[in-house]
C-alpha cells in the first residue's frame, strides 16, 4: 500500500488512531456511525465527525458535501439527523449537509496513516509510534515527545484548478453537553475547540499551493459551534452558540489555490483515573492541560507526519502481499488504541487494556504482545513482569480426581462479553484429593481502569468448567515464556538474578501440575468444583480444557526450554539439566498421541475433544523460535529439535499442520477460505491464526509446499474482509465467528501479525 495507493477492499470499516500509552483514539471510517475521540472505552466514541466542502465562500447557501462518518448518511441523506438531535431552539434549522456516495471517494491505508481523497478534498490522519522513553532515564523533553496524549490530522482542499471559492471544514458532533471554544492561547493564528478538559481539538492554516510542507499564509480559518456543521459554516452573525454540539473548522480557498489544516486531536485526563491502585496519566507528568497538549502537537506535526509517513514506508518495503499489510496495520492501530502508560506513586506502571472487554494486562494477551513489545520497549515488558510478581501471584494447590467422568460436549459458541455458562455437573460433583500446585499468576490486573485486589483477577471464578474460569497453568506458562523472551531480547542478568528465587518457583509449579508426563494433569482448586481452561475459552473441549490437551502440551514443552535457558544463565545447571529432561520427555508424549499422522485436540480417548483437530497444536513453538532469532539459544533451530523425541514431536507437528491445511474436507478453514483454527468450532481468533501461521512459516516451512501457500493466500483475502466487512464498526476484531467479528472486538493482540515481517 504505496502513498496514494486505493484500497481495492470495502471501505467502510472504521480504524483507529492514537498515541501511545494515552487509551484515546480517534476512530473513523464506517459510514453511518459515530466515532470520533473515545477515551478510556473499548468502543468508537459518540461523535459524528463530519469532513466536507462545499462551493462558494462560507456563507454560501451551498450544499455542504461530506465524508459519510455520521449517522443517516448510508440510508438517508442527512437531513433527518439534525432534528433528532437539535435543541429546542435550533429545531427550525435547515440540514443541508450530504454525504458522498460510495464511487466518489477513495482510502489509502498505511501503517501510520490513513487518507480520504474526494474531488479536490483530502483528509489524512497521522498516528506514528516507536520507543517509549523511560521517565528513569530520558530528559522531561523527551518524555514529552514520546507521551504526547495526540494525533495530528491534514485536511487540505485542492482548488488550484478551479476559479470560484470553496470552503472546506471538519467538525465533531457530540452526544453529550460539554462543547466549549478553546480561549487558551495555542499559538498565532490557531483556534480550537474541546469537549469540557478532556478532549479537544485545535487547528492551524497553511498554504500548500507550491510546498508540499505547507507555508504560512494570511488567510485565516475560523471557529464555529452550532447544531449542525452546515449552519456552523454558513452562519454569518453567531458561528459560535455556546448551547452548540457540533464544533470545528473551516477555511475557504479561493481559486488557483490549495490550502490545508493541519490538526491536533488530542485529550488530557488529570489527576486519578484508576482505583485500587491510585493511577494517573504519566503524561501528567509533563504537560500542563489540553492546551499544552494540543499546541505541542501542532508545533510538532511536521515531525510527526514524516515519522508516520516512514513507517508506511517501512511497511511497504517488507515483502508482504498487500492483504499481509493491510492485516499488520490495522492491528497496530487497534494495539496502541488500548494503551495506558500510568503513574503510580511516581513510578511508571504499563497497562494494555483488552479491547472491547477493557481488561488490564491480560496475560495471556501479554505473552502474544510481547514480541512486538520487546521491539520497541523491553522496559515495559520488565514493568509487566514485575507487576504480576508483586501484586498478581498466588499459590495453590492442585486436584487429583478419584474417578473418570463423562464431560459433556460443548456444542454453542460462547460470547465472553455475556454472563457465565453453567457448569458441567458432572464435573462439580467429582471427587479427589488434594497435592501441592505452587507459584501461578492471574489472569489479569483489572478491567474498566479498576484494579484487582492482590492476587485476583477480574475474569477468573470457581466452580466453573468454560467461560470465566481459572487459567492457572497457562497463565504460569505465560509468565515463564515472557520473563524468557524479555531475557532474550534484553539480556537483563541483573533482572533475572533479582528473580532467581521466582523461577525455580515456577519449575516447581511445573512439575507438581504435571505429573508423570509432564504437562496440565491436574486442575488448581482455585476452580473448585470446576476445572481450569485455556486463552481459547469461548470455544469447544479442542481447545478450551487445560488437561491432556495438544495446545497446552506444546506450550509446556516451550516453557521447560524457556526455563532450562534461564537457569543456563543463572548458572543452575542441575536445574536446567531437569528443565531439558521434561523438554524431552513432553515431546515424546506428544509424539506418541499421534494416529495417522495427526494429533487429537485432547488426549483423553473418551473427552469429546479426541476428535478435534487444532491448528494451535504449534503455537508453543514460537518462542523457542524467538530464542534462535535473538541468538539468545546458542543454537539453530535444529538443535533445539535435536533430541529424538523432540526430533520426533517436530516431524508429527509439521506433518499435523500439512494435513490439517489440505485436508480435502477442508475441516480447518472457513468456506470462505478462513483459517478455521479448531475443526468442531467456528470460533477463531486472527491474532492466534497470525501466529499459527508464522510458526507454519518459520519453524517448519510448510509456505513452500505449493498447496498450503495457495491455503494461505486466500486465508488472508478471507482475513481482510473479515475486518473490513465482518467486523467493520468494531475497528479491528479478535474472535470472529463465520467471518463476523462476534466479540475480542476493538482489540489490541491481532498484532501478532507484526511477526510476518520477520
Amino acid at each position: 500500500m504505496t502513498k496514494g495507493h486505493a484500497l481495492p477492499y470495502h471501505l467502510s470499516f472504521n480504524a483507529q488512531h492514537s498515541p501511545m500509552g494515552a487509551f484515546m483514539s480517534f476512530t473513523c471510517g464506517n459510514f453511518g456511525t459515530r466515532g470520533g475521540i473515545g477515551l478510556q472505552i473499548g468502543q468508537p466514541g459518540d461523535q459524528e465527525v463530519f469532513i466536507g466542502f462545499k462551493e462558494g465562500d462560507r456563507h454560501s447557501s451551498a450544499t455542504l458535501k461530506c465524508l459519510p462518518f455520521y449517522v443517516g448518511a448510508v440510508n438517508r441523506a442527512a437531513d433527518a439527523f439534525l432534528v433528532e438531535q437539535a435543541g429546542p431552539s435550533e429545531q427550525n434549522v435547515k440540514p443541508d449537509a450530504e454525504p458522498l456516495k460510495a464511487g466518489e471517494f477513495e482510502r489509502s491505508y498505511g501503517w501510520a496513516t490513513d487518507e480520504w481523497r474526494a474531488d479536490g478534498l483530502t483528509f489524512t490522519v497521522y498516528s506514528p509510534f516507536g520507543p517509549i522513553p523511560d521517565p528513569a532515564k530520558d530528559s522531561k523533553q523527551k518524555m514529552r515527545e514520546g507521551l504526547l496524549p495526540a494525533v495530528v490530522a491534514k485536511l487540505i482542499f485542492d482548488n488550484t484548478k478551479g476559479k470560484a471559492t470553496k470552503t472546506a471544514m471538519f467538525a465533531l458532533n457530540h452526544a453529550r453537553p460539554g462543547s466549549r471554544i478553546l480561549e487558551d492561547n495555542l499559538g498565532p493564528r490557531r483556534l480550537g475547540f474541546a469537549f469540557r478538559r478532556e478532549a479537544g481539538g485545535a487547528a492551524e492554516l497553511l498554504d500548500f499551493t507550491s510546498s508540499e510542507k505547507g507555508a504560512k499564509t494570511k488567510a485565516e480559518p475560523f471557529v464555529f459551534m452550532r447544531w449542525s456543521p452546515s449552519d456552523g459554516v454558513r452562519e454569518r452573525y453567531n458561528p459560535v452558540h455556546l448551547l452548540g454540539s457540533c464544533p470545528g473548522f473551516g477555511f475557504e480557498v479561493p481559486g488557483g489555490k490549495k490550502y490545508g489544516l493541519v490538526i491536533a486531536l488530542g485529550s488530557y485526563l488529570e489527576g486519578f483515573q484508576t482505583n485500587g491502585l491510585d493511577g494517573r496519566y504519566l503524561y501528567a507528568r509533563y504537560f500542563t492541560g489540553l492546551p499544552d497538549v494540543l499546541k505541542t502537537a501542532l508545533d510538532r506535526a511536521p515531525q510527526l507526519i514524516a515519522k508516520a509517513e516512514a513507517l508506511d514506508k517501512k511497511l511497504n518495503s517488507a515483502k508482504l502481499s498487500e492483504d499481509q499489510r493491510f492485516i499488520i496495520s490495522h492491528a497496530t492501530h487497534s494495539y496502541y488504541g488500548s494503551t495506558q502508560l500510568l503513574d503510580v506513586n511516581r513510578q511508571p506502571l504499563w497497562v494494555v487494556n483488552e479491547g472491547e472487554y477493557c481488561m488490564m494486562n491480560t496475560l495471556d494477551l501479554a505473552v502474544d504482545h510481547v514480541f512486538w513489545e520487546l521491539e520497541h520497549n523491553s522496559w515495559l515488558v520488565r514493568n509487566l513482569l514485575d507487576t504480576f510478581v508483586k501484586r498478581y501471584s498466588y499459590t495453590d494447590e492442585v486436584k487429583v480426581y478419584k474417578a473418570e467422568i463423562a464431560m459433556a460436549a460443548h456444542v454453542g459458541q460462547i460470547d465472553p462479553s455475556q454472563a457465565p455458562p453453567p457448569p458441567d455437573e458432572a464435573q462439580l460433583n467429582r471427587p479427589y484429593d488434594k497435592k501441592p500446585g505452587g507459584l501461578s499468576f492471574c489472569h489479569d490486573m483489572g478491567a474498566h481502569n479498576n484494579f484487582s485486589p492482590d492476587g485476583r483477577s477480574s475474569y477468573e471464578l470457581a466452580n466453573l468448567t468454560g467461560c470465566f474460569s481459572y487459567m492457572t497453568q497457562e497463565q504460569l506458562c505465560n509468565w515463564i515464556l515472557t520473563a524468557a523472551c524479555y531475557v532474550a531480547k534484553t539480556r537483563d542478568l541483573a533482572w533475572l538474578k533479582r528473580n532467581k528465587n521466582v523461577v525455580k518457583a515456577c519449575l516447581q509449579s511445573m512439575i507438581n501440575r504435571g505429573g508423570d508426563v509432564g504437562f496440565a494433569q491436574y486442575d488448581s482448586t482455585k476452580t473448585a468444583g470446576g476445572q481450569e481452561i485455556t486463552t481459547y475459552d469461548s470455544l469447544d473441549h479442542s481447545l478450551a480444557q487445560t488437561r491432556n490437551n495438544v495446545y497446552i502440551a506444546v506450550k509446556s514443552w516451550g516453557s521447560y526450554r524457556a526455563l532450562a535457558l534461564l537457569f543456563r544463565d543463572l548458572g543452575a545447571s542441575a536445574e536446567q539439566k531437569r528443565c531439558e529432561e521434561l523438554a524431552v520427555k513432553v515431546a515424546g508424549t506428544v509424539a506418541d498421541q499421534a494416529v495417522d499422522g495427526v494429533l487429537p485436540a485432547i488426549f483423553e480417548k473418551g473427552n469429546p475433544g479426541y476428535n478435534s483437530r487444532i491448528l494451535p497444536a504449534i503455537e508453543g513453538c514460537a518462542y523457542p523460535l524467538y530464542f534462535v532469532k535473538t541468538k539468545w539459544a546458542k543454537k539453530t533451530l535444529d538443535q533445539v529439535f535435536g533430541t529424538p523425541s523432540e526430533k520426533r514431536m517436530y516431524d508429527v507437528l509439521k506433518e499435523h499442520t500439512r494435513k490439517l491445511l489440505l485436508d480435502p474436507q477442508r475441516r480447518n478453514l472457513f468456506a470462505d477460505g478462513g483459517i478455521k483454527l479448531s475443526s468442531t468450532s467456528n470460533n477463531s481468533w486472527m491474532s492466534k491464526i497470525s501466529i499459527f501461521m508464522h510458526v507454519t512459516r518459520k519453524v517448519f516451512h510448510l509456505d513452500q509446499d505449493p498447496g498450503v501457500s495457495e491455503v494461505f493466500k486466500k486465508a488472508d483475502a478471507a482475513h481482510v474482509k473479515w475486518q473490513t466487512e465482518g467486523s467493520s464498526y468494531w475497528a479491528c476484531c479478535d474472535q470472529i465467528v463465520s467471518g463476523e467479528g462476534k466479540a475480542s472486538r476493538y482489540y489490541p493482540r491481532i498484532i501478532t501479525s507484526a511477526l510476518w515481517m520477520d
